[in-house]
């Protein structure tokens, strides 16, 4: 038993002779050489989208009977992210003490709302209505106030760049400075559009059916712009630290066109028209997100040497 004491504690001795020694010199070459790679993880806060707008015209269809001469609508959606929340993932690769690349992944996730006028439609049309059943001209117009937007907007982004570093002469204080061309997209869903559909009745009687509609930005857009970037970053120990850093992309706005997702209560009214035929009507309309991406960061990066 004193054997294996003295066995044990001679090892730990030895091992710790061999260590020691090696950790000091690793910490001395960590302060003259710097990481070869940083990656980090962080959470991101992204700025709020205000004056978007969904700017809508079609021609509703007219079924079961009679003859369309003129047939509009039209609606403005109003469009207000809020603050997106979300991940931010990211890597810098450096060839010597001062510059690399970069590249970075960020993902987050808004709610829309915003108040909405009316839903206008018209139609100008042939039918033979009672007593004498002789074709004629009719008119119908309609102003329909409307609910307010709700949904999700969601925000993506790959952004690939040069970087440069620096560190205070402390050496626990460092950051970078970075640039290049950012590739954005949106996804989510918003609520709702009007679909109309002008029925044709019994003794020729016009009923609109509306139905409201869910959409998403195309999920096959993709934006390129440039973009800027920094953090700063403060050493928790060789190989981990603190980070707090800004995105900006430098782009005025961005202009995207929708696709349709469904009826958001197919039973709300009769005569429910199909999918497909919406989709023709609506599809490709703009969807307008105007003002500067930027979003902060916060998070922790990991040092690779």
């Amino acid at each position: 038993m004193r054997r294996a004491r003295r066995f044990t504690l001679a090892l730990i001795v030895v091992l710790a002779a061999l260590w020691l020694p090696g950790e000091a010199a690793a910490q001395a070459a960590g302060a003259i050489d710097p990481p070869r790679a940083e990656i980090w993880g962080a959470w991101a806060v992204a700025m709020p989208i205000s004056n978007g707008t969904l700017d809508v015209a079609y021609e509703p269809p007219m079924r079961l009977g009679g003859t369309p001469l003129d047939s509009r609508a039209h609606q403005v959606l109003n469009v207000e992210a809020g603050a997106g929340c979300g991940i931010d993932l990211g890597v810098n690769v450096f060839f010597n003490r001062v510059l690399g690349v970069q590249g970075a992944f960020t993902a987050t996730s808004a709610n829309v709302s915003g108040m909405n006028g009316d839903y206008d439609t018209f139609l100008r049309y042939i039918s033979s209505q009672p007593p004498d059943y002789q074709p004629r001209e009719y008119t119908f117009e309609q102003s329909t106030p409307w609910a307010r937007t709700t949904g999700t907007l969601g925000y993506r982004s790959l952004a690939i760049g040069g970087v440069v570093r620096w560190r205070a002469a402390a050496g626990r204080i460092g950051g970078t400075l970075a640039g290049g061309v950012d590739i954005d997209w949106f996804t989510g869903e918003i609520e709702s559009l009007g679909y109309t559909q002008f029925i044709l009745g019994g003794h020729s009687t016009l009923f609109p059916v509306t139905h409201r509609v869910r959409v998403r930005p195309s999920t096959g857009e993709r934006s390129f712009g440039p973009y800027v970037g920094g953090e700063v970053n403060v050493a928790l120990t060789r190989w981990v630290a603190i980070m707090a850093g800004v995105h900006v992309r430098l782009t005025s706005g961005r202009a995207m066109t929708i696709q349709v997702v469904d009826l958001v209560d197919p039973d709300e009214n009769p005569w429910v028209p199909d999918v497909p035929d919406v989709a023709a009507a609506l599809a490709g309309q703009p969807l307008e997100l105007p003002g500067t991406r930027w979003r902060t960061l916060v998070g922790v990066k990991l040092f690779v040497r």
